[in-house]
């Protein structure tokens, strides 16, 4: 679990970082342009790990979800990366964290696609209402 915890940290500087060079490029590319070699890197990469590392199992419906997942990518990566040059990263961040941890919660709480089945408990409410309050005073 403290892996876990130092990775999703990790990843949480890595996101900051990669939207600030994703807004810049996006003012020079355009949003299309940049999905689309950004997109590719991650593909490549991606398709480089597993062929080499881990031996997938490929069935259909993982196939599609797969698909599926490449095509928010692309709208995540071309949505955050036009919010962060129009609006800074800071407050494009507090809008989709928040977002994120709605519908995160409504996922697990749902168990939609092998998400946790944790519970809603009181904690966790206040929890998101005072990380929502945050990114409503960094938004204003």
């Amino acid at each position: 679990m403290r892996l876990a915890v130092v990775i999703a940290m990790m990843v949480g500087v890595t996101v900051a970082f990669q939207a600030s060079l994703t807004a810049a490029a996006q003012r020079s590319l355009g949003p299309a342009m940049l999905v689309a070699i950004s997109g590719f890197t991650t593909g490549f990469t991606g398709l480089a790990v597993a062929m080499l590392w881990m031996k997938p199992e490929f069935s259909s419906r993982m196939v599609i979800y797969a698909a599926v997942s490449g095509v928010l990518g692309a709208f995540i990566l071309g949505g955050i990366s036009f919010a962060a040059g129009q609006a800074g990263v800071a407050r494009a961040f507090s809008l989709v964290i928040g977002s994120q941890l709605i519908a995160g919660l409504i996922l697990d709480h749902l168990g939609l696609f092998g998400a946790g089945t944790g519970g809603l408990s009181a904690f966790t409410i206040v929890g998101v209402v005072l990380i929502l309050l945050g990114g409503i005073l960094v938004v204003r």
